[in-house]
């Protein structure tokens, strides 16, 4: 057990993190392998076991914290928990995983107003996790929120390549979407339609194309918010710091609030830069 740095190596890439010492390793694993087979008594007491040797874990708090959540009814479960997540969460407020852990306690239970913003705050702190992303969209699919559930997932499929997991939670959210969604009167427009083209793109994985379309849609109308919102998508897509510096200064006064597809975009997007839950 030590606080010194140790340098390690994952797919060629280098990093700096603390000492842990090998007895601590070991029970966690232990842990890991009784928690998998739902032995939650022998899971927390070899948790336990790894937190005396590294007290400094935040990880092992989110495995006691699940741990303890699995192990009680499925309501009692957060008060169960609660108080080694809140431990975890003071050690390193940066870990994704209590945030993680927390949400899926309360998803257990059924508490997804309390499951969202820790599930956003999971995302915000690592956007590729797919476990997160689709807790993020079950959240809002339950709270009946499915227009904003499908476009999360539709924005984080932009990003990744297709997943089972991924490919069927945004096939569900796309059936409740049509399912729950009223006919427009006649000449009026959903608000929750898109006025971008460029969202189709970024749905079937063709960024670039995304881009090209998204742009040529607010060359044709400077105040098409949706348009906006697609190029800055596509441009942090790509990787293109240029394109995403100069496209922030080119829309003008908006003619149409953004949709409810071009916000769920732009949610992913402001969590993933921020780095930060974000809702409106």
């Amino acid at each position: 057990m030590g606080s010194s740095s140790v340098t390690r190596m994952a797919s060629g890439v280098r990093y700096e993190g603390r000492f842990i010492n090998p007895e601590a390793y070991a029970a966690y694993l232990q842990g890991v392998e009784h928690e998998a087979r739902s032995e939650f008594s022998e899971a927390l007491s070899a948790y336990l076991d790894a937190h005396a040797e590294d007290p400094d874990s935040p990880e092992i708090w989110a495995r006691i914290g699940s741990t303890r959540c699995s192990a009680s009814e499925p309501k009692a479960g957060p008060d169960a928990a609660k108080a080694a997540f809140e431990r975890g969460l003071a050690i390193d407020s940066a870990y994704y995983g209590n945030y993680l852990e927390r949400a899926r306690c309360a998803e257990r239970a059924g508490n997804f107003p309390s499951a969202l913003p820790d599930a956003m705050a999971a995302v915000a702190r690592r956007p590729d996790d797919e476990a997160a992303n689709l807790l993020v969209a079950r959240s809002l699919q339950a709270l009946g929120r499915n227009a904003e559930a499908r476009a999360w997932l539709e924005a984080y499929r932009s990003y990744h390549a297709a997943t089972v997991a991924t490919e069927r939670a945004l096939e569900s959210a796309r059936a409740a979407s049509s399912s729950a969604r009223p006919a427009a009167p006649s000449g009026e427009q959903s608000a929750s339609s898109a006025r971008s083209a460029a969202f189709a793109e970024l749905r079937s994985g063709r960024t670039e194309r995304a881009r090209q379309q998204a742009q040529i849609e607010l060359e044709a109308d400077p105040s098409n918010a949706d348009a906006w919102i697609a190029t800055l998508v596509a441009c942090d897509a790509l990787h293109d710091d240029p394109c995403f510096d100069a496209t922030i200064s080119r829309l003008q006064t908006p003619s149409l609030s953004p949709s409810g597809t071009a916000l769920g975009y732009l949610r992913e997007l402001l969590a993933r830069r921020a780095g930060v839950p974000v809702t409106f």
